[in-house]
C-alpha cells in the first residue's frame, strides 16, 4: 500500500494563521513588592498557568451573570473567580 499525499493545509488558507488577540494574557504581572510590570516581549509567568480543574454546579441565572460580568470586565472566568475570592478575603479581614 502506498501513503497518502500529506495535505498542504496553507494552500486552504487564504493567509497565514495568527493568534487571536483574546488568547493573549490580559492581566499585568506583579513582582514581588506587588509593582505590576508593564508587558514585554520576553514570556512572563502569568495567574493563570499551571491551574487545575475545579468543578461546581451553578443555577442557569447565575451563570449567566456570571459570564455577563466577566465579558463587561473583559475578563476570563478564572481570573473573575480569582478577583472575586480576592475580594472576598478582602472583605472578611482573612489574610493571604
Amino acid at each position: 500500500m502506498s501513503k497518502r499525499p500529506s495535505i498542504d493545509l496553507m494552500a486552504l488558507t487564504s493567509e497565514q494563521a495568527a493568534p487571536m488577540p483574546e488568547a493573549m494574557q490580559r492581566i499585568p504581572v506583579s513582582d514581588k513588592v506587588g509593582n505590576k510590570i508593564k508587558n514585554s516581549a520576553r514570556p512572563v509567568a502569568v495567574r493563570t498557568e499551571n491551574l487545575e480543574a475545579l468543578a461546581f454546579k451553578v443555577s442557569p441565572m447565575f451563570r449567566k451573570r456570571f459570564k455577563k460580568c466577566a465579558v463587561n470586565a473583559d475578563l476570563k472566568l478564572n481570573e473573575l473567580l480569582f478577583e472575586a475570592l480576592d475580594a472576598w478575603e478582602e472583605k472578611k479581614g482573612i489574610k493571604k
